[in-house]
């Protein structure tokens, strides 16, 4: 029993000493972060915070500005209907040899006279030509195609915007906490007499995006030219989900007024519904909407024999090698990246 007691004495001894060591630990870490909170903040959140902020902004303001070099053979085979009336001139003298039936005065008719002639060179006549002329040969291209594309003119914009939105209250928070305990008394008077900042003012907000090292556009005559307008994307409405949704609503008041993100991406799909629309247009499964359509398309048939090894003589091949393999065709995507994996 008395073991029993020591024991316990001894548990309890070493508690209360573990306890108390905790506790200064604790006491001196909190006063540490106390005395370099504002260090923190200038040195880690800031620059962090804003850094991914201004990234995103940078992103969303970026434009692609790049030449693509063309050079290839293009195989031309085509026919040009030429109709038209011209003049031609005679490179040497051309022999007529024609029939004819010459009336001589005082002699009579003469039927089925031969008559030799000949034009001479440089003789110029008048032609008109309708024909076909055969086009079949190769045509070498060689351009430099100049693509210059705001990102904030594309689909990534939506994606940028909503990323901005998650990181801006944060830039904006930490942009109107005090940067010393000078500023930090007034402050916390301030939100004890309820009458605390609005800690998501952007007033003061520095630029977030200072630039970029090299330049896009420049010199670039088509700016203003006007696109098909076959070819012209359609607004759906649709709106970025944000980030914090209480800050979000502060940021996106009349937003919230319409009953939120989703509230408004609903009503807009649906109006897209109605205007017959795909949702693969807007809702990013464009890539994979396509590559399921080529993968539906008729297979291409290959003779087995040709998928390895040299080539044999047909009467050679064993009966069920020559067997017709369904193979589905590599997909033109244009623009679009392979299949992951391929």
């Amino acid at each position: 029993m008395n073991a029993l007691r020591k024991i316990g004495s001894g548990f309890k001894l070493f508690m209360i000493v573990f306890s108390f060591v905790v506790n200064v630990v604790l006491v001196v870490v909190v006063a540490v972060l106390l005395l370099s909170i504002f260090d923190l903040k200038r040195e880690v959140a800031v620059p962090l915070v804003g850094g991914l902020h201004g990234s995103f902004v940078g992103l969303d303001e970026a434009t692609i500005d790049y030449t693509i070099p063309v050079r290839d053979s293009i195989p031309v085979v085509l026919n040009i209907p030429l109709q038209t009336d011209t003049i031609v001139t005679l490179t040497q003298p051309v022999p007529i040899s024609v029939a004819a039936t010459i009336n001589l005065p005082g002699v009579g008719t003469l039927n089925n006279a031969q008559v030799n002639l000949q034009l001479p060179a440089g003789l110029q006549l008048p032609v008109h030509l309708d024909l076909n002329v055969p086009v079949n040969q190769s045509l070498d291209v060689e351009l430099d195609v100049r693509a210059v594309i705001p990102i904030r003119e594309t689909q990534l914009h939506d994606a940028l915007e909503n990323l901005q939105l998650l990181f801006e209250p944060l830039v904006r928070g930490l942009h109107n906490l005090p940067d010393n305990f000078d500023e930090a008394g007034p402050f916390i008077n301030a939100l004890l007499s309820g009458n605390g900042p609005d800690l998501l003012a952007g007033d003061g907000l520095p630029d977030p995006w200072p630039g970029y090292s090299q330049t896009a556009g420049l010199n670039y005559p088509l700016a203003n030219a006007p696109a098909p307008a076959e070819n012209l994307p359609l607004a759906t409405g649709l709106v970025p989900v944000g980030g914090m949704p209480t800050a979000d609503s502060l940021l996106r008041a009349e937003l919230y007024a319409q009953g939120g993100p989703q509230a408004v991406n609903q009503r807009a799909a649906a109006v897209m519904a109605e205007q017959g629309i795909p949702a693969s247009y807007f809702d990013g499964s464009y890539a994979e909407s396509v590559r399921a359509a080529d993968a539906a398309a008729e297979p291409l048939l290959v003779d087995a024999t040709l998928l390895s090894g040299p080539l044999a003589p047909a009467a050679e091949q064993p009966p069920e090698a020559a067997a017709p393999v369904a193979l589905t065709p590599a997909p033109d995507m244009g623009i679009l990246p392979p299949p992951s994996g391929e």
